[in-house]
């Protein structure tokens, strides 16, 4: 199992007082024009003067704010210590907000949608790390949850039947296509994929990928648990026949599988099934 690191972008790194003790160290990729202004929303957005909060995780805090005279939309993700090994990992400068960044760019440089990585950075207090922090452009589109609640409201009409049919054989071959190039998505729930377009020509973005990462060779266990992850969706329009679809679909991305196929299968609905039971226990 080999990781593959991506070191070829030139980033820039700027460091920007406030006050005694107090800085913030900025990392944002050359060509990006946007750092140039977002970089002075930074200190409001993180004292919570900027920005409008958006729901989110207990570990993390985001907020959504707008280029003034674009009007485009951007947010800003804030990461809090999970524990004792986030406090280790930022010591050595390990942020979950640097691998984000990192992910979104190995994603867009392999032809994946997510939102744009516009810059990465951390606040410090005499040299301790005290927030650190993603910002990225917001993309079009919806929540899968969101998407199919408003688009395939029960009962479907023929013409919604058919699109969910190709919608969600769009996703498995995308899906597939993410894993044929050795990515992984370290929480490939349904909500961390929005949804816009329709059919065939739905376009998927991946969002939340600080758990991302890319391998010269797909590991097995890495694998089933994306697949594992997708299959927890708990919709009444995803059938158990859109769930083999999903998976046909799959298979043609990952040809090499499907003597496998029957095998793969039991196996993600057994393990799909224990998560289940230690979910609603």
């Amino acid at each position: 199992m080999k990781i593959i690191n991506h070191h070829k972008e030139s980033l820039k790194k700027i460091r920007i007082p406030l006050g005694i003790g107090n800085a913030l160290i900025l990392t944002y990729s050359a060509g990006i024009t946007d750092a140039v202004w977002v970089k002075d929303r930074i200190p409001d957005l993180l004292r919570g003067k900027d920005g409008i909060p958006v729901k989110s995780s207990r570990f993390t805090t985001v907020l959504q704010f707008e280029d003034w005279q674009s009007g485009e939309q951007f947010y800003c993700k804030v990461f809090h210590d999970r524990g004792i090994k986030d406090k280790i990992k930022n010591v050595f400068g390990f942020h979950r907000s640097r691998k984000a960044f990192r992910a979104g760019k190995i994603l867009l440089q392999k032809g994946f949608l997510t939102p744009l990585p516009v810059m990465y950075g951390t606040s410090y207090t005499f040299f301790f790390a005290k927030k650190n922090f993603l910002i990225t452009k917001a993309v079009p589109g919806e929540r899968t949850y969101q998407y199919f609640q408003s688009r395939f409201q029960l009962p479907l009409s023929i013409e919604q039947y058919t699109e969910k049919r190709a919608l969600i054989s769009a996703a498995g071959k995308e899906i597939g296509r993410l894993h044929r190039h050795g990515i992984f998505h370290g929480d490939l729930r349904v909500g961390n994929i929005i949804i816009n377009g329709t059919g065939a020509s739905v376009r998927l973005y991946f969002i939340d990928n600080e758990r991302t990462r890319h391998y010269g060779n797909m590991p097995e266990r890495k694998r089933f648990k994306n697949l594992v992850q997708l299959n927890m969706v708990l919709l009444p329009q995803i059938t158990r026949t859109d769930r083999l679809r999903f998976f046909n679909a799959y298979l043609t991305e990952n040809a090499a599988l499907m003597l496998r196929r029957k095998e793969i299968l039991r196996q993600i609905g057994k393990m799909t099934q224990r998560r289940y039971e230690n979910k609603f226990r």
